[in-house]
């Protein structure tokens, strides 16, 4: 079983960071190298990211979710320009996702024998 720190690490992560980068240089005109002073993540991370996003198997309603969160993060990331408080605002969107229960649709589509609705494992932070 898949931990829900293992599918935001290799799953949610990457689609939250992908859209926030898309976001900060295309809303604000940011260059990748200040992205990725932001982000705490190399410039060649977020060229990947500008790329491509990795977002299958989501239904629409939750990436639109996901878009929702990774817009604020962006506005927060420009608003700022602090990597500290981009990281605290990332890990508190986190928070979010979880409590929100869509880390939940993720982990059923990885792993579909999962019992998501009886699942408690993301209640414990």
């Amino acid at each position: 079983m898949l931990l829900p720190s293992e599918i935001e690490a290799r799953w949610l992560l990457p689609v939250l960071r992908a859209l926030v980068v898309r976001r900060l240089i295309s809303k604000y005109g940011m260059t990748q190298e200040r992205v990725a002073q932001l982000l705490g993540i190399t410039q060649a991370s977020v060229s990947n990211y500008v790329r491509a996003v990795r977002a299958r198997g989501l239904r629409p309603e939750a990436i639109t979710l996901l878009s929702r969160y990774a817009q604020e993060l962006a506005d927060t990331a420009y608003r700022t320009q602090d990597p500290h408080l981009v990281a605290r605002a990332i890990q508190e969107t986190l928070t979010r996702i979880r409590r929100d229960r869509v880390l939940c649709e993720l982990h059923q589509n990885l792993e579909p024998g999962i019992d998501v609705e009886n699942c408690d494992l993301c209640d414990l932070d």
